[in-house]
């Protein structure tokens, strides 16, 4: 029946797009690894296809070419970190317990992001060539660096906070104690003796980067 067709196409048209997305997260997923892994000249797409269980056709039909799959995969890792850091809702916060906050979701993302840690350290080695490209990723950088601001300038009117704070540069110092010790732990691991990929290690390293950042906030 003619009613029957336009019912089913309209229940099917829906799930082909759900259907979709889905393939298209699976392959940025798989992606993420591969270029985590091998980096861009390393990373092959057929092995992203094969193991995203999707062919080089679809592939192609989503990102255009390795290039344009790259720069999805590295859209969505900064997109990833900051979306995260969205659901913090620092705006409003208390100063101290919003940097604190901060400081454990930074340290505890990159624990458990080590496919964005990769990616960046890639792209570092490019010297950013492909992040550039990104038109956004500025954009979306900068409501974190205004919550960033807007606790620091509120610590200092309360007395909480020391003057002459630059939000960028605690960032980057919160960024580089969060990557340090997962970006160089075989070899900290051989240097000292010790396993920095355990647990309670971890937990330790977490506790010594927030007091270090909020020794350098706080008034004395």
């Amino acid at each position: 029946m003619p009613g029957g067709r336009t019912v089913t196409a309209a229940i099917e048209k829906p799930k082909r797009k759900r259907d979709a997305v889905k393939s298209r997260q699976g392959i940025l997923r798989t992606a993420s690894r591969e270029f985590g892994q091998h980096g861009f000249s390393g990373a092959r797409v057929e092995r992203i296809a094969t193991r995203s269980k999707s062919n080089m056709r679809m592939i192609y039909h989503y990102f255009g070419d390795k290039e344009g799959l790259y720069l999805a995969v590295l859209e969505d890792a900064y997109t990833r970190i900051r979306n995260e850091e969205d659901k913090l809702d620092l705006t409003g916060a208390a100063p101290i317990d919003g940097m604190r906050r901060l400081i454990n979701f930074t340290f505890d993302f990159f624990a458990s992001n080590n496919d964005v840690l990769a990616l960046i350290s890639n792209e570092n080695t490019l010297r950013a060539k492909y992040l550039r490209r990104i038109p956004n990723v500025r954009a979306m950088t900068a409501p974190l660096v205004r919550s960033i601001e807007e606790m620091i300038e509120k610590g200092q009117r309360q007395g909480l906070f020391r003057p002459r704070i630059d939000a960028i540069q605690f960032y980057v110092s919160l960024v580089a104690l969060s990557q340090i010790h997962i970006a160089n732990r075989y070899t900290l691991s051989v240097i000292f003796d010790r396993d920095t990929a355990d647990p309670r290690w971890l937990d330790d390293r977490r506790k010594h980067a927030e007091e270090v950042l909020m020794a350098y906030l706080i008034q004395r």
